[in-house]
């Protein structure tokens, strides 16, 4: 049977086509490990071999922060997992997922036994999600600092929901010095997304000029605000503890001063009856005189503690007062509705 010319040509025009176009786009690989990660993953595996999950899961954590490689997220992920961290495992296997795509469609290149290893994390995925929430944070302006809990998680847009553990949680968003957050509830497998409003940053205020770097002073520990919480309830607590101390020292030396005091005045009384003039050597006369120096001394200590106490009180009812936090009413916008915000700041 003979063929066209031109059925030879095309068949010719694909053949050449067809490789041309699948080698033009190589899909990216990671580069080779260094010397000194080639050494970390050695030691996870030996750590992995060893029992170590959670040493070896630090591990591939430094790694995920220098490298950021998909290969990292995978073992952070399925390690965490391991350890039943389950939010880390979440958040972890949900990078993987959208660094490497599907089997079908890989967006890098994939090893062999790729299919094997994606269907495990998924499974382990899926296992994780059910005893954790996911909340999609909308931010209105972006590049916001956006916290739970008071932890920054990134920055708005954030990529992909945060996974935390079920029960409330406080959602927020931070930027320009403007504050809002909003408490959340979530359960085990739940979704939730939270719309965050916060005013828009203006172009015609001026950057406030940089703070000047402090000077560090050998054995200076770091600058703390005046209003630091922990500065304040330290301040008052170790005075309020110094009061109660120096009380209580104060109580026991007056005890003992008056039981010394007892003994100095029966001592002075065998001394009239059996000397007429006390000397030393004689035994009435000595205990006398020691009686009398030990009242005399735990009077004066009993005396300087109940001092030493009132100044400690005065001094804790004083950093209470100057310590406290200041309160700032606000009028406007209290997390995704408008109201009255009390806020206290330290």
């Amino acid at each position: 049977m003979r063929r066209s010319p031109r059925s030879l040509i095309t068949a010719v025009l694909l053949l050449h086509s067809c490789p041309a176009s699948v080698a033009a786009e190589p899909l990216p690989r990671r580069p080779p490990p260094t010397g000194p990660e080639q050494e970390m993953l050695d030691e996870a595996e030996r750590l992995v071999d060893q029992g170590r999950i959670a040493d070896a899961r630090d591990i591939h954590l430094t790694l995920w922060r220098l490298t950021r490689s998909a290969s990292d997220a995978f073992r952070v992920g399925m390690l965490s997992f391991r350890l039943r961290e389950f939010p880390m495992a979440a958040e972890f296997l949900s990078i993987y997922f959208d660094m490497v795509g599907t089997p079908d469609a890989p967006k890098i290149w994939v090893p062999p036994g790729f299919k094997e290893s994606y269907e495990l994390a998924r499974a382990n995925f899926a296992e994780a999600r059910r005893h954790v929430g996911a909340i999609d944070v909308r931010v209105s302006e972006p590049g916001a600092a956006v916290l739970v809990d008071g932890r920054q998680v990134g920055v708005s847009p954030l990529p992909r929901p945060v996974y935390v553990a079920p029960g409330q949680r406080r959602v927020g968003a931070q930027l320009a010095g403007t504050q809002v957050e909003v408490p959340v509830a979530i359960d085990g497998g739940g979704d939730r997304t939270v719309w965050l409003m916060l005013p828009p940053a203006r172009a015609d205020i001026p950057a406030p000029p940089p703070a000047s770097k402090p000077v560090d002073r050998p054995g200076a520990g770091p600058a703390r605000s005046a209003r630091d919480p922990a500065l304040r309830w330290w301040t008052v607590g170790g005075l309020a503890a110094t009061s109660v101390a120096l009380g209580v020292v104060g109580g026991l030396s007056l005890a003992e001063a008056n039981d010394a005091a007892g003994e100095r005045d029966a001592a002075f009384v065998r001394a009239r009856w059996e000397v007429f003039r006390c000397r030393p050597g004689l035994p009435a006369c000595d205990a006398h005189a020691e009686a009398d120096g030990r009242a005399r001394t735990f009077t004066a200590l009993s005396v300087g503690a109940f001092v030493g106490a009132g100044l400690a009180a005065g001094g804790a009812v004083a950093a209470g007062f100057l310590l406290a936090p200041e309160t700032t009413v606000r009028v406007g916008a209290v997390g995704t509705a408008p109201g009255v915000a009390l806020s206290f700041a330290w």
